[in-house]
């Protein structure tokens, strides 16, 4: 699995966990916080973002991303 393919199928998997968040218990949201840490913080996902990243500062800008 490449960056790209590993960030998006985190994204992915984050978005089934909000998904599925049905209840809005305290237990709930710990629960869906505690999902998307797991998912968002993995050190193969935090690789691979810290890579694109490195990648698309070395690259000229062409486009403008909507989040800056």
């Amino acid at each position: 699995m490449d960056d790209q393919e590993t960030v998006i199928a985190a994204v992915q998997e984050a978005r089934r966990i909000l998904g599925r968040t049905i209840g809005s218990s305290p237990q709930d949201r710990e629960a869906t916080i505690n999902g998307l840490r797991s998912v968002l913080d993995d050190d193969h996902v935090v690789r691979a973002l810290e890579r694109i990243s490195q990648r698309s500062r070395r690259m000229p800008k062409t486009v403008e991303s909507p989040w800056s």
